[in-house]
């Protein structure tokens, strides 16, 4: 008796615990990464792209006008860090089977911890076996930033699916009366 009542207690808990985890709101970056997934997989999915072994490599986001990556400083940068990084939780969600090209064939090992992600050419693959490459552009405008996605076939660059969303200004840029924008500081009232 007395573990059959440790045992309800202890799904119980068990239970409590995994659906308030479950519960979690989705912060302003998950939504819009959830977004663009959805978006992605449909299209792919409704089009029959997906032949079950293609996969999927993410790459940094590129401004619309200059096809360079957003000045380190500017706001959008850490804006794209943050969707493309989420968007690997909401493709994956969505069964896509992803490749990540920053993985080095060997885990490097300090005395600050163990990474096996890197920027380093040099441990990278030079030809990482991609099927099919997620690539954006961001489009900055006055109250926010167009973020627009496309996955393309890497041997074609034919286009298979594409999505976009409006990023409002608040959501990355919050309590500035000024911002870097293309490297030049710009005031806002």
């Amino acid at each position: 008796m007395l573990r059959t009542v440790a045992l309800v207690i202890t799904l119980w808990a068990i239970l409590s615990i995994s659906s308030s985890v479950l519960a979690q709101p989705m912060n302003d970056y998950q939504r819009v990464a959830d977004q663009l997934a959805e978006q992605l997989v449909k299209q792919m999915q409704r089009h029959h792209v997906d032949d079950g072994y293609s996969h999927l490599g993410l790459t940094r986001w590129v401004m619309a006008d200059t096809l360079q990556l957003p000045h380190p400083q500017d706001s959008v940068a850490s804006l794209s860090h943050q969707l493309s990084e989420s968007l690997y939780k909401y493709l994956q969600k969505r069964n896509v089977r992803l490749i990540d090209y920053r993985a080095q064939d060997h885990v490097s090992l300090a005395s600050d911890g163990a990474t096996l992600l890197t920027r380093e050419v040099e441990h990278l693959d030079a030809q990482p076996l991609l099927d099919w490459v997620l690539v954006g552009t961001m489009a900055q405008e006055d109250q926010g930033v167009i973020v627009n996605l496309r996955v393309l076939e890497r041997s074609s660059q034919k286009v298979l699916a594409s999505a976009n969303s409006w990023v409002p200004k608040h959501l990355y840029w919050t309590n500035r009366r000024s911002e870097i924008v293309d490297g030049k500081l710009q005031r806002n009232y």
